[in-house]
C-alpha cells in the first residue's frame, strides 16, 4: 500500500511539472543547472511497549503447586488446614489425612524420626503384594524365615518345615501382628531378610520417605530403625490402593486353616477400636481399620483408616503413652487408641469435604490476541478438598494464572495457564487450565484491514484523476493561449509588412 501511495505522489509531482513547464518562458539556450532533489527522511515506527504485567498473587518466580507450598493439598503439603494452633495430641506425632480430597487435615511433628514398632508391618505387606503375584502359593517356613526372634514377641507360631499360604501369612502379619510372619515373607520375598530390608528402604525412597530407614521387616527396636509420620501415611496411602491390603486392614477375626504341622489357628485384631478387649471399652464406630504398633522405646503407635460424612482419613499415632491400673498391668488408658478418636473427634466435628472445580463448569474466560473469539478455561477432572463446616462456596476464591499472552490460534485442550482454588489464606487445590476450544485467527479484522486498504487505494485514484483533468484543461488553455497569440502575431507581422510595401510605392 505504501509502494502504491509512493508511486501515485511520484506521478502527480512529474505532471504538476509538466504543466508548470507550459507557463515556462521558451529559452533558446535552456541549459540550466537543475535543483537538486529534495531529501526524505525515512519514517522511524514508533517504538512498541509492552502492558505492565499484573503483580502475581503468588510470589515472583514461584513455579511449583501452590496448593502444596501454601495449602494443604497432597501429603507434602506444608500448610495443613488444621496444627497443635487448633488442636493437641498426647503423641509424639500425629496426622490426619483424608483420601477422598487429598488433603493433609492436621499436622503434629509429622517430620520428626521414630522408633515406628510394629506399624512396619504395613510395609511388608505391601512388598509383599508388590512381589508375590501368587498369594495361594504354599511357602515352607525355615530357621532362615525364624531367626532374630525375640522371646515372647508377637507371632502366630510358625514352625521350621511348616506349610502355609502366602495370604494367611498376610493375615498372620497384620490381623495378630506375627514377627515370625513378616520375616518368612521377606524371605520368601527376597531369599533372606537383609535382601529385603535392601527392597524396603528403596521402595520408601521411590514413595518420597525421606526420613524412614528400615533394619528388619517386623519392627522389633533397633537404633537406626525409625521412620515419621508422613512417611508411614505415604506408605499406608500406597498400601490402600489393593484392595486385599483394605480387606486384611479392616478384619477383625481370621483363621487360619489347619497345615501340615498346626491345628487352625483364631486370630484377632490387636486394634480395639474395631474389636472390644472389655475395660476400658474404646471402640470407635467410625474407625474401620488399623495397625498396632508397641515397644518400650517406640511407645504406643497405630495407623487407622476412618470414614464418616465423605471423609475418608488416614491417621497416624506415633509416640503415645500408655496409663496403667493399680495392679499394674491392666490399662486405664492404652493411648494410641484414645488419641486417634479424639482427633477424629475434632477433625469430624471441624471439617468436611466440598467439590471445588468441576470438569464441566467455565473455568473462567481470557483475550486472546488476534482471535475470532476468547478463550475459555477447563479443567481436566473434579477436584474435593477438605474445608471448614458451614464453609459457603461462594467464599471460595478462584485464581486464573496464565502462562503468557495467549495469541491465535489456540488449539483445543492447549495448556494455558493454571486455576488455584483459595479458601482465605489456604490454597485447597491447584490444577492444569486447558483451553475448552480451538480459537481461530479472526477473519473479519483482516477483511477489514484490506477494505481499509481498497478504500484508501480508492481515495487516490480519485485525487489523481482530478489531478490529471485538471492539469489537461490548464494545458489545454496554455496551448490555445500561445496559439491565438501566434495568430496575433503573425496578423501584426502582415500588417506591418503591408504597411511597409504600400509606404514604398508611394516613394
Amino acid at each position: 500500500m505504501i509502494m502504491k501511495k509512493f508511486r501515485l505522489l511520484s506521478l502527480l509531482t512529474a505532471l504538476m511539472l509538466t504543466a508548470s513547464s507550459a507557463f515556462a518562458p521558451v529559452r533558446a539556450n535552456p541549459e540550466e543547472e537543475p535543483a537538486p532533489p529534495a531529501t526524505t527522511q525515512a519514517s522511524v515506527p514508533p517504538e512498541t511497549t509492552q502492558p505492565p504485567e499484573t503483580e502475581p498473587t503468588m510470589p515472583a518466580g514461584f513455579q511449583g503447586d501452590a496448593s502444596v507450598a501454601y495449602g494443604s493439598r497432597t501429603l507434602d503439603a506444608q500448610k495443613p488446614l488444621s496444627d497443635t494452633d487448633d488442636y493437641k495430641a498426647k503423641a509424639k506425632a500425629a496426622l490426619l489425612y483424608d483420601l477422598n480430597s487429598d488433603s493433609l487435615v492436621f499436622a503434629q511433628d509429622i517430620d520428626e524420626r521414630l522408633f515406628p514398632a510394629s506399624l512396619t508391618k504395613v510395609m511388608t505387606c505391601l512388598l509383599t503384594l508388590e512381589m508375590e503375584q501368587d498369594l495361594e502359593k504354599k511357602v515352607t517356613v525355615t530357621s532362615e524365615g525364624l531367626k532374630g526372634q525375640e522371646p515372647g514377641g508377637s507371632n502366630i507360631a510358625l514352625k521350621v518345615g511348616e506349610e502355609i499360604s502366602v495370604k494367611d501369612l498376610l493375615y498372620g502379619l497384620m490381623v495378630k501382628s506375627g514377627n515370625d510372619a513378616a520375616s518368612v515373607l521377606a524371605v520368601n520375598n527376597s531369599g533372606s531378610i537383609e535382601a529385603f530390608v535392601e527392597v524396603m528402604n528403596r521402595r520408601a525412597a521411590e514413595l518420597g520417605c525421606t526420613g524412614t530407614h528400615f533394619m528388619n521387616p517386623h519392627g522389633l527396636h533397633h537404633d537406626e530403625h525409625y521412620t515419621t509420620a508422613r512417611d508411614m501415611a505415604r506408605i499406608l496411602r500406597e498400601a490402600m490402593k489393593y484392595p486385599l491390603f483394605e480387606e486384611i486392614f479392616t478384619t477383625k477375626e481370621y483363621t487360619v486353616p489347619a497345615t501340615n504341622l498346626s491345628e487352625a489357628r483364631e486370630m484377632k485384631t490387636t486394634n480395639f477400636l474395631i474389636r472390644s478387649n472389655g475395660y476400658p471399652y474404646v471402640l470407635d464406630s467410625r474407625v474401620l481399620g488399623g495397625k498396632t504398633g508397641n515397644t518400650s522405646k517406640a511407645g504406643r503407635c497405630l495407623v487407622t483408616l476412618s470414614e464418616k460424612d465423605g471423609m475418608r482419613l488416614i491417621s497416624v499415632i506415633l509416640g503415645a503413652k500408655a496409663v496403667y491400673g493399680a495392679d499394674g498391668y491392666s490399662f486405664a488408658r492404652y493411648g494410641n487408641f484414645e488419641e486417634t478418636s479424639a482427633m477424629l473427634d475434632f477433625a469430624y466435628g471441624r471439617f468436611t469435604t466440598m467439590q471445588v472445580l468441576h470438569p464441566t463448569q467455565v473455568a473462567g474466560q481470557f483475550a486472546v490476541s488476534g482471535g475470532a473469539h476468547n478463550a475459555f478455561g477447563a479443567i481436566s477432572e473434579s477436584m474435593a478438598a477438605a474445608v471448614p463446616l458451614g464453609s459457603d462456596i461462594n467464599s471460595i476464591r478462584y485464581e486464573y494464572s496464565l502462562t503468557g499472552n495467549l495469541t491465535a490460534p489456540v488449539a483445543k485442550d492447549q495448556e494455558i495457564g493454571v486455576v488455584r482454588v483459595w479458601y482465605e489464606n489456604t490454597c485447597l487445590a491447584q490444577q492444569t487450565l486447558r483451553s475448552a476450544s480451538a480459537v481461530a485467527v479472526e477473519e473479519k479484522r483482516q477483511d477489514q484491514s484490506q477494505e481499509q486498504e481498497d478504500d484508501s487505494e480508492g481515495i487516490w485514484n480519485t485525487i489523481l484523476t482530478v489531478v490529471l483533468i485538471a492539469v489537461a484543461v490548464i494545458f489545454v488553455l496554455v496551448m490555445a493561449l500561445r496559439i491565438r497569440a501566434a495568430a496575433i502575431r503573425r496578423r501584426r507581422r502582415r500588417r506591418k509588412n503591408a504597411a511597409k510595401a504600400k509606404q514604398k510605392r508611394r516613394s
